[in-house]
């Protein structure tokens, strides 16, 4: 339990944020309601990043709709195993060293 705490603690910007975007996007599949922040590099230049529709592409995968998501963004499929890959891997190292 102080593990997890301490875990917490060292990560907390990074777990709120992650919160927050899964909060955002139960908001989108049940309510249908956008709270999701904007894409900075859209608005200010007026055309697509390449991670532009990444969370549309998670909720269509979430719903089931893993073609759509294809064509909405295909890094999702690299982005989103990378980053549990990485999320798991720093998991394990700091139970190891504490």
């Amino acid at each position: 339990m102080i593990k997890a705490y301490l875990y917490l603690k060292e990560n907390a910007i990074l777990i709120f944020l992650v919160l927050y975007f899964l909060f955002s996007i139960i908001i989108n599949l049940l309510l249908d309601l956008d709270l999701l922040i904007p894409c900075l590099w859209k608005s200010c230049f007026g055309f697509e990043c390449l991670s532009c529709g990444f969370t549309t592409s998670i909720i269509e995968i979430l719903k089931g709709n893993f073609l759509i998501a294809w064509e909405i963004n295909k890094l999702t499929f690299l982005i989103v195993p990378s980053l549990t890959f990485i999320f798991l891997k720093d998991l394990i190292r700091f139970y190891s060293k504490h």
